[in-house]
Order: structure tokens, then sequence, then C-alpha cells
């Protein structure tokens, strides 16, 4: 294998789909948040991306089978018949930090793909990675063309999440949910990112819920959202003893571990 293949078990007719992607990156936010959108809408997987860039490796599955790393592509028909229909992806990884032309090989193929099924508009969810948290995640949102940002503010109205958009220029997205947007405007796509602020080193399903409330808000779209909330209240326990740790390490005059610093968008 010399590069990225997909493995394509089912062609679906879709109309206008938009297309959601959720990765393993800061915190397990997207990947968090895509599996809750796959598992409630009942979405239904179509193909399987490989790629000689993802780690060399293998996973044991149960009854020690082992499998490749992979990204998986699900879709949703829409059952209103003025809606519109989703392909989401996520999977075992994304490319290494250390690969950049295996991560624009890797999203390439991914555009090319969805392109086939006439995908327009991409919405990307990840983490943000903060020195500290106060109250609920806010979401950071940016896009990719400026008159977007009053397109997407309108569909956010009411929303119940804090969306943060910046004015000023700073930080950067890595990986594919930075890629699949800036390659997608090459291919005149168009869409948003969507971040969840988390501290970056617990599996947080708090932020992986501000973000999907604000990508369902978007689409217009109510989903239970029990099972995350559930997920949620075990990060806040495990930020509840991080901070009490911390607070004893400093008062006992030590560093706070691990460190912490804000690392921009991710």
């Amino acid at each position: 294998m010399k590069e990225s293949v997909i493995h394509v078990y089912e062609r679906p007719e879709l109309r206008d789909p938009v297309f959601i992607e959720g990765l393993p990156g800061i915190g397990l936010v997207g990947k968090l948040a895509a599996e809750h959108l796959i598992q409630e809408l009942q979405a239904v997987k179509f193909a399987d991306l490989y790629s000689p860039h993802f780690m060399h490796q293998v996973l044991i599955k149960k009854n020690s089978v082992v499998e490749l790393m992979k990204n998986e592509f699900y879709y949703w028909k829409n059952p209103d018949e003025n809606g519109r229909d989703i392909i989401i992806i996520t999977g075992d990884q994304q490319v290494p930090p250390t690969d950049s032309p295996g991560h624009f090989e890797v999203v390439g193929k991914m555009l090319d793909f969805v392109n086939e099924f006439g995908v327009r508009e991409i919405i990307t969810m990840g983490g943000y990675q903060v020195p500290e948290l106060q109250g609920e995640p806010r979401v950071l949102a940016a896009v990719t063309h400026e008159e977007l940002v009053e397109y997407y503010q309108r569909k956010l109205e009411g929303c119940s999440v804090e969306v943060i958009w910046r004015e000023d220029e700073g930080g950067a997205i890595v990986g594919a949910a930075g890629l699949l947007l800036g390659m997608g405007k090459l291919r005149s796509m168009y869409g948003i990112s969507l971040l969840g602020e988390s501290l970056g080193y617990i599996v947080d399903a708090k932020a992986a819920k501000s973000v999907l409330l604000a990508v369902t808000k978007i689409l217009g779209l109510e989903l239970d959202m029990t099972a995350l909330e559930e997920r949620a209240k075990e990060t806040e326990e495990i930020l509840r003893k991080v901070q009490e740790m911390q607070r004893a390490m400093l008062e006992q005059g030590m560093p706070p571990t691990p460190e912490e610093e804000d690392r921009g968008y991710l």
C-alpha cells in the first residue's frame, strides 16, 4: 500500500449531503461527538479509509482478532424530504503530526471521495486546549469565507452553548479539522470548524457535548444527549480531582503537572 485507499461497501444516493469530521485529537472531543452523532442517528457505515501514513500497527479487537488502523465513513438519510443528508467520518487515528505530506494525502483522498456524493458544506469538530476552564466549555468557530460568519451566527442563534468568533489573527487548526476546510475551499467547498475548550489531557465528553450542541443547532437536528451527558459527568469528576491535586501541589510549592499552556487551535 503506497497511498491511502478507500474500501466502499455501498454507494448511497444522498441529497446535498453535509460532510462532518470527528477524528481523534485533543481530549478526543471530535471523536466523541462524531460517535454520539452516529449512534443517535443510527448512521450506516459505507466505507473505510486505510493509509500507510497511519501508525504502523494493528489493533487487537474482540476474540484476539487484529485490524488495521482505519477511518470510517457513515451516512444518514434525512427523513424530511426537504432536509439534507449527512456523511460522517471518524476512526482510529489521524496521521502523526510529523508527517505533513501524509496529512495532505489523506485529507485529499477524503475530499475526493465525498465530492462523488455532491458534498459542498463541511463541518469539522475538535478540541481547543486552554490552560483552565471556567464553567461550561465554550466553542470556538472558524469559517472558510468571511461572509459565512454572519450566516453561521444566524444558524446558531439561541444555541445553549457560547460560540466564540475571533476578530484578531492567531492560532492554527492542526490536522484534518483544519485541512478539510482549507483544501475544501480550493475545491469550491465551504464550511465551519467548531472546537470545544478542553484541558486536553483527559477524554473530554463535556467539550464534545458543547461542540455537538452547536453542530445540531446548525443542522436543525434534535438529539438525545443522555449518553454523552453521563460521560460528561465522569469528565467533571476527573477534572475536580485533577484540580484538587493541583491545588495541593501549589500549596506545597510544587509546579502543577502536566504543565499547562495555551497551545492554540488543534
